[in-house]
């Protein structure tokens, strides 16, 4: 059987992304069943090997094609090389993105700021971000694990650039999507995403809201032992209906439509009851309303192992849920453990995947 292909996306040069990357390839042994590549640019890793003297050698290829990836070894494309160019996308609107001006490309190749936001460590980022993106959407990648980026910085390529869940979303043309946090004793799929609270209530629906549950419903089904996964679904408002109308009108319609669909889930339940019983093995996943609800339970029981994970993409996507954390970016400090839980969890869904895919075509 022909090995699946796991991409990694350094994330932005100027932050933590290439030292988490090296350090969890020398703490963690590579699954034999994949062949592993970083995409991304090659100073910030050649600075951080010769600084610090990571035990691990790089694979460089000439140009992308999974046919050159050596295995059992950490192969890496470096994206500022005019050879590793990918083909231009075409985002949202008119915006066109790279390959950038030859002069601009040239001025860039092998640049970036440590610690720093910058235009440089913007267009290294976005350049390693779409050529893994475009690997995958053609099928020759079946998992990407992204680095943290910093909105900021990619905002001098994309003015209106929200994040790597709705960047991957629109160039797989993906219109149903959800973010979820995986940790061993909780996981939590978000209803909004990147919106101010203020515009939280009016996003609520009882579409949006069945939609996530069935995304983790089926996302729960098909990645883990979970025949009927337990799905609760939190509140919009404090203690529910005796706050707001979105509770009655928008979030137990959507929860009594999932139900009609065979799936097992409950609410709209009190947040600050529900995220307990979900810590205590009550619910195997939460579907939170907004970020924060979410995020504040999630990152204080799993702040160094949590995994972010994008449902509905055509391919599997992990990321650590941390930033790219500039104040301690090149000074050897930087904790792998989340980088290290999000690769191990895209070898799982990826070995998962490939299981079930055999077996369902053994059955046929």
């Amino acid at each position: 059987m022909k090995k699946s292909i796991i991409a990694m996306t350094m994330g932005d040069p100027g932050g933590i992304g290439p030292e988490v990357i090296l350090k969890t390839f020398q703490a963690q042994k590579k699954n034999p069943r994949l062949h592993y590549v970083i995409f991304g640019s090659r100073a910030p890793f050649e600075e951080l090997l010769k600084r610090f003297h990571y035990r691990i050698s790089l694979h460089f290829l000439p140009h992308w094609n999974p046919e050159l990836l050596k295995h059992g070894q950490v192969n890496f494309l470096d994206v500022m090389e005019p050879s590793s160019r990918p083909s231009s996308f075409q985002g949202e609107g008119k915006r066109k993105q790279f390959p950038l001006p030859l002069g601009e490309r040239t001025k860039v190749r092998g640049g970036f700021d440590p610690g720093k936001v910058s235009k440089r460590n913007a267009q290294a980022t976005l350049a390693a971000l779409e050529a893994a993106t475009k690997a995958a959407v053609a099928g020759e990648v079946q998992a990407i694990v992204t680095a943290p980026i910093n909105k900021t910085t990619m905002r001098f390529m994309d003015a209106e650039f929200r994040g790597h869940t709705e960047y991957l979303a629109a160039q797989s043309k993906t219109k149903t999507f959800a973010m979820m946090f995986v940790s061993k004793r909780l996981k939590v799929t978000l209803a909004t995403i990147h919106v101010p609270i203020k515009d939280v209530s009016q996003l609520i629906t009882c579409a949006r809201v069945f939609e996530k549950i069935r995304l983790t419903h089926d996302f729960l089904k098909k990645y883990f032992p979970l025949k009927n996964p337990r799905i609760a679904v939190c509140a919009l408002n404090p203690h529910g209906r005796e706050t707001g109308a979105e509770d009655e009108a928008e979030i137990r319609p959507g929860v009594e439509k999932a139900k009609k669909k065979g799936i097992c889930a409950v609410g709209p339940l009190s947040a600050d009851q529900l995220f307990y019983d979900a810590y205590e093995g009550r619910f195997d996943a939460v579907i939170s309303m907004y970020h924060d609800q979410g995020l504040g339970p999630f990152k204080m029981i799993a702040f160094k192992d949590g995994v972010n994970v994008t449902l509905g993409l055509p391919f599997i996507r992990t990321s650590p849920d941390h930033g790219t954390a500039f104040d301690i970016a090149y000074q050897g400090k930087a904790d792998p453990s989340s980088f290290i839980s999000a690769l191990k969890l895209a070898e799982r869904l990826v070995c998962r995947g490939r299981s079930s895919g055999a077996a369902l075509a053994k059955r046929k």
